[in-house]
């Protein structure tokens, strides 16, 4: 069985003529250099979770994201396309700040194994509660650890209504002094012509230093 769903992305019109409301410090992380795909160090390994149907299904996937660019992980620099320039400081201490903010963008991607594929692109127009947490690097300069997106209004059509739908993204230094993408869980929760019900969880996560795959026939 597959599931696909296509969902959010839409970039804000006239973002760059609109006066930043951030502050410092979240502009200077989003401000930082991401690692360039063809360097990232690693694979992204994909696990995919579905329940509701007869008995519970899971799948697992690893790929080489220089070789499959269209299923690696978001770039560091998409951040401050999604985040725009609204964000509020809203919490945190002494070792992060948290601020929050509301985006029609997500990253452009792909999650997925054989049993459940999720993409986002640029075909939708829904709103999101975003949530992104700075923390400081080794040397005490700020970047963006993580990034959560909450979908605000369920989605309805005549076949199908999703209920859920939460993108959580990691990210981390690189030893090149650039931010790479080190994980990104997706949940849905979906209903189809009233009788079909499925609670999926998509988990991809990157394993530096391993660049051959072993060969899918052993």
């Amino acid at each position: 069985m597959s599931i696909w769903i296509r969902c959010a992305g839409f970039a804000a019109l006239g973002l760059a003529s609109v006066a930043s409301a951030n502050d410092a410090l979240l502009d200077e992380a989003l401000g930082r250099p991401a690692v360039p795909l063809a360097e990232v160090n690693g694979v992204v390994r994909t696990t995919s979770h579905i329940v509701g149907g007869e008995k519970p299904e899971s799948d697992t996937d690893v790929i080489d994201p220089r070789k499959e660019p269209k299923k690696a992980l978001p770039s560091y620099a998409v951040l401050k396309s999604v985040i725009g320039n609204d964000a509020k400081r809203t919490g945190g201490d002494a070792g992060q700040a948290v601020y929050t903010f509301t985006t029609r963008t997500v990253p452009k991607g792909y999650a997925g194994t054989g049993k459940a594929h999720v993409t986002s692109g640029a075909d939708d127009q829904e709103s999101y509660d975003g949530t992104a947490v700075v923390v400081a690097d080794a040397e005490g300069h700020p970047y963006v650890s993580r990034l959560s997106l909450h979908l605000q209004t369920p989605l309805r059509t005549f076949f199908a209504h999703v209920s859920v739908l939460d993108f959580d993204y990691a990210f981390a230094p690189a030893a090149t002094t650039a931010f790479v993408a080190t994980g990104m869980n997706v949940h849905v929760n979906l209903s189809a012509l009233f009788v079909i019900h499925r609670d999926i969880h998509v988990e991809s996560t990157l394993v530096p230093g391993i660049t051959d795959l072993p060969s899918k026939d052993g």
